[in-house]
């Protein structure tokens, strides 16, 4: 699967987690600073969340890093953590999880706001066999 596909594919599957999770809405989107691939808030609590997809190929650029340490250190305005959601394929969690804790983001603690979400590769397609006419015996 090429890089753009699966970029996709676990941003869809994220989506759907904070949807699960009651985090449906939308939130409008500033122009100031980085914001995270996703911005989801509970219309019923008020609570935001922030998501991002995480691939192999990122988990060594600087740049990454760099966003996962911001948006994970961000705050609401009365200072209360902001939950942030990881989406990354389940062949990688470890090697994420390893490198969040290299970069002091996560420790593992049950109840922490920084959550790693694997998700299971897309299923590939198969061929569908074309249906043989079965003729009538008399």
């Amino acid at each position: 699967m090429t890089m753009p596909a699966t970029r996709v594919h676990l941003r869809r599957q994220l989506e759907a987690h904070l949807t699960d999770l009651g985090y449906s809405r939308p939130r409008m989107k500033s122009t100031t600073r980085p914001e995270p691939e996703l911005v989801r808030s509970n219309p019923v609590r008020g609570h935001i969340a922030y998501g991002e997809t995480v691939l192999r190929a990122d988990l060594g650029a600087q740049s990454c890093h760099e966003r996962l340490i911001s948006f994970s250190q961000r705050r609401t305005r009365l200072r209360s953590s902001i939950l942030f959601f990881i989406g990354v394929a389940a062949e990688d969690k470890i090697d994420l999880t390893t490198l969040l804790v290299r970069l002091g983001i996560y420790d593992g603690a049950r109840g922490g706001h920084v959550h790693v979400v694997p998700i299971d590769p897309q299923p590939r397609a198969t061929a569908r066999q074309p249906v043989k006419k079965q003729t009538k015996q008399q």
